[in-house]
Parts: C-alpha cells; sequence; structure tokens
C-alpha cells in the first residue's frame, strides 16, 4: 500500500466552511512511506476577522516532510487550456523557482538548503483522480491537466517516508471549470492566476500547510485564492517563515 499525502487550493461557494481532517499515520505494508489526508474547503465571503498584512505576519504551518534531494518534476502538456498552454511550462517553472529559492514580498533575501530541477515533457500523468484522491505513487513526480471537483484549482499529492524525506510529488491543475491566465487581461473577470496556484501547490511539495483563511488571508499558503487577484504570486513572511524553518542553511 502506497503512502499519500494530499493538499489542495479551492475556491468555492457562499460561506467559508473550515473543515480538516488529518492522520498521519504508518500504511501497512508500504515499505516506509507514510500517509496524510486533508481537506478544506474555502469560501468567497468576506475574512472574519483582518488578516495580518503580508510582511508582518509571521504564521505558517508544516506537513509532515522536507525535501533531502533535489526535487526533480516533469510537465505533461496535454489537456492545457488552449489560452495557456504556450507559457504554462514558463510559468510552472517560475512558480517552481519563487518557492525553492524563497521569493518573497518582504524584499528578503533567504539562503535555502533546497534544490529542484526541470526534467522535460513526459506523458505520465499526475496520480490524482478527478474526484480529488491520490491514486498511488509510482516514484515519478509530474504535474498534469485534469478534471477536478468543482470548487478545485489544483489538488498536490505529496509521497514520504517515514523519516519525512519525499519520494514524489504529483500536481493536477484543473483544466474545465476554473480559466487561468498567466497574463492578467484587462477587464478580468473570473479567471485565475496560474503563477498564483503553482506558487501554492509547490508550497505544499515543499512541506507547506495551509493557514487559517480568515486570520491569514494575504499569504500564498491560505486555502483560497480569488479570481483575478495576483498578489499571491510570491510568499508571504509567514510562508517564508515556514521554509526557513524547514531549510534555513
Amino acid at each position: 500500500m502506497f503512502g499519500f499525502a494530499v493538499g489542495s487550493l479551492l475556491i468555492a461557494s457562499a460561506a467559508l466552511v473550515p473543515s480538516a481532517s488529518v492522520t498521519d499515520t504508518p500504511a501497512p505494508r508500504d515499505n516506509g512511506l507514510r500517509v496524510v489526508a486533508e481537506a478544506i474547503v474555502a469560501g468567497t465571503s468576506a475574512a472574519s476577522t483582518a488578516p495580518a498584512a503580508a510582511c508582518t505576519d509571521n504564521v505558517y504551518a508544516l506537513e509532515g516532510w522536507r525535501h533531502t534531494a533535489t526535487f526533480k518534476w516533469f510537465y505533461n502538456p496535454a489537456g492545457a487550456p488552449a489560452k495557456v498552454a504556450p507559457t504554462a511550462l514558463a510559468t510552472l517553472q517560475k512558480g517552481t523557482n519563487t518557492v525553492f529559492t524563497g521569493q518573497n514580498r518582504c524584499g528578503i533575501a533567504p539562503k535555502l538548503a533546497m534544490t529542484q530541477a526541470y526534467q522535460g515533457t513526459s506523458v505520465k500523468l499526475a496520480q490524482v483522480s478527478s474526484a480529488g484522491a491520490c491514486t498511488g505513487n509510482d516514484g515519478v513526480s509530474v504535474t498534469s491537466w485534469g478534471n477536478l471537483p468543482p470548487t478545485t484549482l489544483a489538488y498536490t499529492c505529496t509521497y514520504y517516508r517515514s523519516n519525512g524525506s519525499v519520494a514524489a510529488s504529483d500536481t493536477l491543475l484543473d483544466n474545465k471549470l476554473h480559466p487561468f491566465y498567466t497574463t492578467k487581461p484587462a477587464g478580468c473577470a473570473n479567471m485565475w492566476d496560474l503563477l498564483a496556484v503553482v506558487v501554492h501547490e509547490r508550497g505544499h511539495t515543499a512541506g507547506l500547510a495551509h493557514v487559517d483563511q480568515a486570520a491569514h488571508a494575504v499569504a500564498t499558503m491560505s486555502p483560497r485564492t480569488l479570481a483575478c487577484d495576483s498578489s499571491e504570486v510570491t510568499l508571504s513572511m509567514g510562508d517564508l517563515a515556514g521554509l526557513q524553518k524547514l531549510y534555513q542553511l
């Protein structure tokens, strides 16, 4: 049996409904892999408390893993929406680099002991189902496109060992219900910034968990992103603090 961990960036409906369940137990006969299951739904209502500024709020949350070797990943362009297909790979590379180098909104130049390397295109698919579930670990980290539940922009499954080292991390990007952009269009409406979504999902891959939406809405690792909002394409103070906790040289 394979262990898996899941993290997703979600948009939705009428109200903020925090709903999360987390388990962290060895899976039987899993060859040392562990399993974490996490679910959360974020609505579009206003935050119940005023969020702290991006460069003063240092709150973060961690998953159960960190990279002890270079994160090597592939991209499958099949099914990429036509409007972003030509620029999607460059956006994925930029977003991955943003997280792994700690690029932030606060002018801080961090030194992080983490590296990533794009390995090229692949015909493999992210092992994420259309229902938003991890389907197994083949040991290859792939980002690809496909169907996801109605509220979900992207979904990440990270497989890790009992010592916290990462075996693989897959990301599935929605290609049906949520139009993406890589250059914000004039009169933007009901479209989402692909770079912000990628940075969020790579945050999960790196080991960051969601923070509370109401109290930390400006954090890239808050669980929702609004249409036409490009403010979270780099890390907040809290996001960076989490990476420094895991990877500070």
